[in-house]
């Protein structure tokens, strides 16, 4: 049975950030299609939305992957015995059933990927403690821009007193645009370098 290629699924996460990067490149100096403050922040929060899902969408592949490239973990994980090669549709079904599994941080990531893949090929424990820490921030600000509830908004206002001696609240667009979207770049690093981790781990 031919076994997921790991590296190859970085190629759709790594193109889309440097998109994004490029995109957002453009936007700061648009005055034509792009023209005010407001719309550029609008902008700034649906690509960090965006980026979000397409992280999520490149965990969940790539759980499945490397618990079919090595099943040994799984198969300890679930107490029973499985056959040595698992084709990806048992590996989805065992990891995700048929609920959405839902990352609180990326230490929660780490911690599952322990569960059920050898340490051999879990490319997830080599994101640096910086990145994760970024894309945690991240999620902070994707949460209160998906839901707007109190709770998401007081975690990032939270956020904002503890690691940026921000009093005041503000929304995310503010936030991520301020001082020519260096905020947004280093969000944007920080998917990017942990990709790079992932990578040269194998």
């Amino acid at each position: 049975m031919r076994k997921a290629s790991l590296k190859q699924n970085h190629k759709k996460l790594d193109s889309a950030l440097l998109r994004y990067a490029g995109f957002l490149g453009k936007i700061v100096h648009s005055e034509r299609v792009i023209k005010t403050q407001q719309e550029k922040r609008d902008v700034a929060e649906s690509v960090l939305l965006r980026v979000c899902a397409y992280w999520e969408s490149f965990v969940d592949e790539h759980l499945i992957d490397c618990a079919n490239v090595d099943s040994s973990k799984l198969a300890a994980h679930f107490g029973v015995p499985l056959p040595k090669h698992l084709s990806k549709a048992t590996c989805q079904a065992l990891l995700f059933g048929d609920s959405y599994r839902d990352f609180k941080s990326v230490g929660d990531l780490k911690g599952f990927s322990k569960k059920v893949l050898s340490d051999t090929c879990n490319p997830f424990l080599a994101i640096t403690s910086g990145d994760a820490k970024s894309i945690d921030e991240v999620y902070v600000i994707r949460n209160y821009l998906a839901h707007y509830s109190f709770k998401a908004k007081r975690r990032l206002h939270d956020l904002y007193k503890k690691e940026y001696d921000m009093h005041n609240f503000v929304e995310p667009g503010q936030f991520l645009m301020a001082y020519n979207r260096k905020r947004l770049v280093r969000y944007l690093t920080g998917f990017m370098m942990a990709s790079a981790a992932m990578k040269a781990s194998y």
